[in-house]
């Protein structure tokens, strides 16, 4: 299992299950404190960083939670009854991903009236309606007066036309040039009901499209996409290697995809999203899927946090979310910003141990990591107030 976490507002979760693996924890006394009570920090990135000193720089993602891991390492051992509930991990071990649900969608206006609607052809790969172009609109204005624009390096989308229409008003640049070839498009004109006019390739990102963040699918015919054909000439400007078949062979008239099912292919799309170069990924998918992905985090978070994570998106909505596998033993996939540092911080091939009757000193003996106690390990006390029931 990839122990991956994610967190909503910018930065991953606890590490409490990282108990799992660690061996010999026995006899842990887990000491609960109301959410008001606990120490709470900042959502952010934490730099440590002392210029004036041959010290190794890191970047770190720092994020607060709910509870402290048995096995992690003693951080507050002057009241270790506290839960401290934050966790730290590299930055190049972690994506940015910003969720986009597609907006909204002709079968979406008749299922709200009339469930059943959903299970007609009239809505086979549903298109956006007028106002869905209008949300994608404001989405795109509020990604520009952010600056995430700037920032977004890669878009996925799910390659169902609602999806796919919705990536392109969201991410792509203004209407093409009158004049101007279509064939060089992010997007062609006339598709679906409410027809919008082509889309130029404004920004240097790629579009790259991926089944498994498509909808739930079976049953409804909403959810059944064109092939892959059509859509090649419709969007000249998306990558579609990634999809395997022309004609959409996971869609089955009778059978629905199961919700077990539907959170395996979840754990695989953010298996592949972790295997990306790129560090800040948008992704545009559907209601159901994405209910699904973000139910795989957020057990061990605050309420809080956990509804951030886990409530259902609206049409167009978008939030961003940082992921990691925090169990990673390869090389990471992103680049490494971090800077040696040392004796030798212009030559990798070199460390600060290869040079003769020299060392590395600090002001007070720094332990190396593997050294240090774990909770299991570091006998304290229980106070009387815990074993008062006071806590």
């Amino acid at each position: 299992m990839v122990g991956v976490r994610a967190v909503c507002g910018g930065f991953g979760t606890s590490v409490s299950d990282c108990a799992a693996s660690v061996p010999n924890l026995k006899n842990i006394v887990t000491i609960p404190l109301p959410f008001s009570e606990r120490r709470n920090l900042t959502l952010g990135a934490f730099y440590p960083c002392n210029p004036a000193a041959r010290i190794v720089r890191r970047c770190f993602v720092v994020t607060s939670s709910s509870t402290m891991a048995p096995g992690v390492a003693a951080a507050d051992q002057a009241s270790p009854e506290e839960t401290f509930g934050v966790s730290m991990y590299p930055v190049h071990r972690s994506k940015v991903i910003h969720i986009v649900r597609h907006g909204q969608g002709y079968h979406n206006v008749a299922g709200e009236l009339d469930h059943s609607s959903y299970m007609s052809w009239d809505f086979t790969d549903a298109s956006l309606t007028d106002l869905g172009w209008q949300q994608a609109e404001a989405l795109h204005a509020h990604l520009d007066a952010t600056g995430i624009m700037s920032q977004v390096e890669l878009v996925v989308v799910s390659p169902l036309l609602r999806t796919l229409q919705t990536a392109a008003g969201v991410f792509g640049g203004p209407t093409l040039p009158e004049g101007e070839s279509e064939e060089s498009s992010l997007m062609t004109s006339g598709l679906g009901k409410s027809p919008h006019a082509a889309i130029s390739r404004l920004n240097s990102f790629k579009f790259v499209a991926n089944e498994w963040c498509r909808e739930q699918n079976g049953v409804h015919p909403c959810d059944r996409r064109s092939d892959i054909s059509f859509y090649k000439k419709s969007f000249p400007g998306v990558d579609f290697s990634e999809v395997e078949t022309d004609k959409d062979t996971w869609w089955h008239e009778t059978k629905r995809e199961t919700s077990q099912e539907l959170f395996a292919r979840a754990r695989g799309f953010v298996r592949w999203l972790l295997k990306r170069p790129e560090s800040r990924i948008a992704v545009v998918s559907h209601s159901s899927f994405i209910f699904h992905m973000c139910h795989l985090f957020g057990a061990e978070c605050s309420d809080v946090v956990r509804k951030e994570i886990q409530t259902g998106f609206r049409n167009c909505e978008m939030r961003s979310v940082v992921i990691l596998d925090r169990l990673a033993t390869g090389a990471p996939s992103t680049a490494f910003l971090d800077f040696p540092g040392g004796l030798h911080y212009n030559d990798l091939s070199k460390k600060d141990m290869d040079v003769p009757d020299r060392e590395i000193v600090a002001e007070d003996k720094v332990p190396h990591a593997d050294s240090l106690p774990t909770v299991a390990q570091t006998a304290w006390p229980i106070s009387d107030a815990h074993s008062n029931g006071k806590l």
